[in-house]
């Protein structure tokens, strides 16, 4: 009996634990509501246990080992409602069979405006461009802001063609006379700091290293979406910075995902340059006469004179410049004076670049997380060229219970390079190869692999170059050789840089929230140049570490909600600390280099020159906005800003920033229902007044220490007088514009008209020497900027498997110096290389080009005077600008089933360029133009009159005529109008049947190809589009790096 119970109690137990442990398995297919067709790739998730699936090729999905119980299941997918279904799993086998419709929200609803604030776009009452995180990532282009080229309507966007250059954008044209014109870049609420730290003789073509603008740092691959807030009505929020605009940057997060997700991206890309200069290949180096003949017999060209206005290259035996030493074996030997028009092609190598970046992520409804990885390695197109870059990003948020929210966001970035080209024309030709190539050079240099030009230096280690003043002594005359500028007289590089947030969110109910933020963007930047011994120039080394840091703290209290079921009230208010800082520790030898090869300040041969020197700036801020909706149809916005900014007088350092805006959807009108027309109709207007400080330390006036004369410290006294008056540049800004979307939004049509007067402008004015100074610092000056804006985007072909889209944007602005103070009526901003000015002029647009014209007789015909040279004008006149008359886009993408492609066009129409190139091509015989049609056995008829008017017949000799331009800079100033293919790509994802066996979610293959083709310019031998650095002064082009094509391959997976 007891063996019997014992055995009853044994089987109850094991049955109970049988019940407690079972479990089922949840299966089922997952279609459109509206067509039936199954959906591939749909995430399956189970809130309650955190585990989840993708539907396969034929919708269908399996979770398997489901406790029993019941459990809420969501389906989410692109461009459809979320499901959500209570689901109770008590058997084996359980089905689910699920039908999802698609979304009607669109996805321009919601638009990231200042300080990261998301609004509905119907309710904006001023212009903002939101851009797809894809559609600036598709490329691949590492610098972000090159990426938004051709795409954002009003942004005037020029790229440098040097490898890690600057891309400078402007948006609305340029607003301040001396200070910063580019917009203000924000990433994830955090400001970042986007200076370039150039010279204004790099800026201007004088030379120097373009080390890039900071902004470029920014990893596409993290992109969600970009939104342009382009005119100070956008961006008032953001008070002193917002005068330029906002460039509102929002990364990818870990939300709406199902279990953890992983994306790999990896590309390679190829770069060549093309679009180099129209070489003449028919006469050699050398001045005008024929060959010298040495003592053997031999005939000697002339390595010393720097031009090619020499003999034919026919083939006769020379003896050249190599032939003065045994290092190639030709000791003593002639070779053939020949011509290699292939010469300057083979200088430069193939680029190559490789960007890889990985990222998880996961999300659930009380947290969410991603992390990225990316790699980019880049091999420049010049010989010792190549940049790194490495970076690690996390965004994160945690919901700690109902009402509080805490989330971070961090970025760290590692970057260096070595071998960036120098630009522009700078003494003694140490840094710019192209000088020699494009304006003092010899046509006959043989630069191909093998060439003699390899081989770099002569036994002794003095250096070997085409140029000698004296081949036996070895003595160089002007230029270096230019593999010898790529190997010893390189520079390098590196910034490590980390920026983010923290915030702190808390909901007191569904209306009020209470925000407080902690944002930071820091780095620091090492720069090594270096002219080795052995150059033209003396030798020399500088370094110079830089440090820069900008921390924000603001607390925000939020109220969103209703004051009736008609009138919708968003509001805030907020506070806000800015603290900025700066420090500069820079030093460079004197007299030269004690010991070659040693790159340090204590190998200097005198004592070292040194700058040091740190600022810091505080900006206290009261924000406040209010938005009123009526019936989701009119809206009215205002906003205030109040700023107490330490670089202004104590007694005068407030200035209040407001702004009002407002819309009508008056397509929400009784009138426009029942009709399939207009989709969507809004018309808007803005008016907002912003401004700008100043630098600090501008008030009174300093004495910099400099370098000690012997024991004795030196200070000395600034060229600029320093104001304790000086007030804030201020913008004051109004614009109106409309929003139409037409057929189902199949065409849309979006048009601003807008007008910018910046007053008070800050400007270092001329002064009398017996001051002690050169200029001083007032307010004085306004500019005027006025235009439209217009985008057209449109689906002319939709279909169930194919789609045809096409976006149009252009713009044109009216820019204007309207007026300085008393009797000032221009302002230099810089010198171009020989006698063209940069200026602000009144009644001129920005950037002025003032130089020498011809004279012209009273029917517009060139003057010529009696020895055939055209006769120049005795004062410098207007000549031109670089700002162009308007500036387009065009962009259009195809996609059948998972094929898809895309072009970008980009363009702009006036605008000048001055390019020293075509003065020294032409002056020294190196361009085609100067061997052209037998000129130089010919010569050539100008063509002009003469000071009778009578039509000029005679014949000028070649060489007299070309260099006849020199100090002619109107002959000089082309028109800057272009039209360029900026991108292309072709992608193919891989049906998700294919992958139906494989741990993929998702795979694309893309073909991507940037700058491909100039379609049109007028400026000979030049591209117009390059710009030379991200500053102020453009329009200058000193010999210019050809630009370059890239193509490449591309590969994304979600797995």
């Amino acid at each position: 009996m007891l063996k019997k119970l014992l055995l009853m109690v044994i089987v109850c137990l094991v049955s109970t634990g049988f019940a407690f442990g079972q479990t089922g398995t949840l299966t089922g297919t997952v279609t459109d509501a509206s067509t039936g067709e199954s959906l591939p790739g749909v995430n399956i998730y189970i809130l309650d246990i955190e585990r989840g699936t993708a539907t396969g090729p034929e919708g269908q999905f399996t979770i398997e080992d489901i406790e029993y119980g019941t459990y809420t299941v969501r389906a989410t997918y692109v461009g459809y409602q979320t499901y959500k279904q209570q689901v109770t799993i008590d058997q084996a086998d359980v089905k689910l069979n699920i039908s999802i419709g698609q979304s009607t929200q669109q996805l321009e609803d919601v638009v990231v405006t200042a300080l990261g604030i998301e609004r509905k776009e119907k309710s904006l009452g001023y212009s903002v461009q939101k851009i797809s995180g894809e559609d600036v990532s598709k490329v691949r282009e590492t610098n972000f802001v090159s990426s938004l080229t051709g795409k954002v309507a009003g942004a005037n966007i020029s790229n440098s063609s040097t490898m890690g250059g600057s891309s400078r954008i402007v948006i609305r044209g340029a607003k301040s006379v001396a200070g910063n014109n580019q917009p203000l870049f924000v990433v994830d609420g955090v400001p970042i700091n986007n200076s370039n730290f150039t010279s204004t003789a790099q800026q201007s073509g004088g030379g120097g290293y373009d080390y890039g603008n900071a902004a470029q740092i920014i990893n596409p691959n993290n992109i969600a979406s970009v939104s342009v807030l382009k005119g100070p009505s956008a961006s008032a929020l953001y008070g002193s910075r917002a005068a330029n605009g906002v460039i509102q940057i929002t990364t990818k997060d870990g939300s709406l995902t199902e279990g953890i997700g992983i994306t790999v991206n990896s590309g390679v890309k190829v770069k060549k340059v093309y679009g180099l200069p129209d070489y003449q290949n028919e006469y050699g180096g050398g001045g005008q006469g024929p060959f010298k003949m040495n003592s053997q017999g031999q005939l000697v060209p002339d390595y010393a004179t720097d031009t090619s206005w020499g003999p034919p290259l026919d083939g006769r035996m020379v003896r050249e410049w190599f032939s003065y030493d045994d290092v190639d074996g030709k000791m003593g030997e002639t070779t053939p004076w020949d011509a290699h028009p292939d010469n300057i092609k083979n200088f430069f190598n193939t680029g190559i670049e490789n960007n890889n970046n990985i990222s998880l992520y996961n999300g659930t409804d009380t947290y969410n997380y991603r992390i990225s990885l990316t790699n980019v390695n880049n091999e420049g197109i010049l010989p010792n060229s190549s940049m790194q870059r490495n970076e690690v990003s996390f965004n994160g948020s945690l919901k700690l219970t109902d009402k509080l929210t805490t989330s971070i966001s961090t970025n760290y970035v590692y970057s260096k390079a070595e071998g960036r080209v120098g630009t522009g024309y700078n003494s003694g030709n140490t840094l710019n190869p192209m000088l020699q190539f494009n304006h003092f050079g010899q046509r006959q240099i043989d630069l191909s692999e093998g060439s003699p030009m390899r081989n770099l230096t002569r036994p002794d280690g003095t250096q070997r170059t085409w140029n000698w003043a004296d081949p036996v002594a070895g003595t160089i005359n002007y230029a270096d050789n230019p593999f010898w500028l790529r190997e010893k007289n390189y520079q390098d590089d590196d910034k490590q840089r980390i920026y983010g947030n923290f915030t702190a969110s808390y909901d007191f109910n569904s209306n009020l929230n209470l925000e407080t933020k902690l944002l930071t963007d820091f780095y620091t930047s090492r720069r090594g140049e270096r002219v080795a011994v052995y150059s033209s120039a003396t030798s020399r080394y500088s370094e110079g570490i830089r440090e820069v840091q900008e921390t924000n703290s603001r607390t925000t209290l939020t109220y969103t909600g209703s004051l009736n079921e008609d009138i919708s009230l968003d509001a805030f208010v907020a506070g806000n600390i800015r603290y900025n800082q700066y420090n500069r520790n820079i030093g460079q030898t004197q007299g030269g280099l004690s010991a070659p090869g040693i790159y340090s300040l204590e190998n200097s041969i005198d004592r070292p020159d040194i700058d040091d020197h740190n600022q810091e700036s505080m900006v206290y801020s009261l924000i406040s906005s209010a938005s009123l909706g009526y019936k989701e149809m009119l809206y009215l916005d205002g906003t205030l800003r109040n700023d107490w900014s330490s670089t202004l007088p104590e007694d005068n350092n407030s200035y209040l920033y407001p702004s009002i805006t407002g819309s009508l959807v008056f397509s929400e009108l009784g009138i426009f229902e029942d009709q399939d027309i207009l989709s969507y109709g809004k018309l808007r207007i803005g008016y907002a007044k912003v401004g700008s400080d100043t630098s600090p330390y501008r008030l009174k006036n300093t004495y910099p220490f400099s370098t000690p004369f012997g024991s004795s410290p030196q200070l000395s006294v600034s060229n600029t007088l320093n104001n304790s008056n000086l007030k804030p540049e201020t913008t004051y800004s109004w614009e109106v514009g409309t929003e139409l979307s037409f057929f189902n939004n199949r065409l849309g049509l979006d048009v601003t008209l807008y007008k910018d007067n910046t007053e008070d402008q800050i400007l270092a004015v001329d002064v009398s020497p017996a001051s002690g100074s050169n200029s001083q610092l007032i307010n004085a000056g306004e500019i005027e900027n006025k235009g439209v804006e217009v985008m057209l985007d449109g689906t002319p072909v939709q279909t169930k498997n194919f789609q045809w889209d096409v976006t149009v944007n252009w713009s044109k602005n009216k820019n204007k110096v309207v007026q300085f103070a008393g009797d000032i009526s221009n302002y230099r901003l810089a010198n171009a290389p020989f006698g063209l000015s940069i200026n602000a002029r009144e009644g001129e647009p920005y950037g002025a080009f003032v130089g020498t014209d011809y004279v012209y007789d009273g029917n517009g015909n060139k003057v010529i005077a009696p020895n055939g040279n055209y006769k120049q004008a005795s004062d410098q006149s207007v000549l031109g600008s670089y700002v162009p008359d308007w500036t387009g886009g065009l962009s259009t993408s195809i996609s059948y089933k998972g094929l898809s492609a895309s072009i970008t066009f980009n363009g702009q129409k006036g605008g000048d360029v001055y390019s020293v190139s075509n003065l020294w091509g032409k002056y020294s015989g190196m361009f085609a133009a100067t061997a052209e049609n037998d000129v130089r056995e010919l010569g050539v008829v100008p063509q002009g009159v003469d000071a009778n008017g009578n039509a000029w017949t005679k014949e000028v000799p070649a060489v007299d005529f070309f260099q006849s331009f020199y100090g002619l800079e109107a002959a000089f100033v082309y028109d800057a109008s272009y039209i360029k293919i900026q991108e292309a790509t072709v992608g193919y994802d891989l049906p998700r049947k294919w992958l139906s066996s494989l741990p993929i979610r998702s795979l694309r293959v893309s073909l991507v190809g940037r700058n491909l083709a100039m379609l049109f310019k007028n400026a000979p031998n030049i591209d117009p589009s390059i710009a030379i650095s991200a500053g102020n002064v453009q329009g200058v082009e000193a010999g210019q790096i050809p630009p370059q094509r890239t193509l490449g391959f591309n590969i994304s997976m979600d797995l």
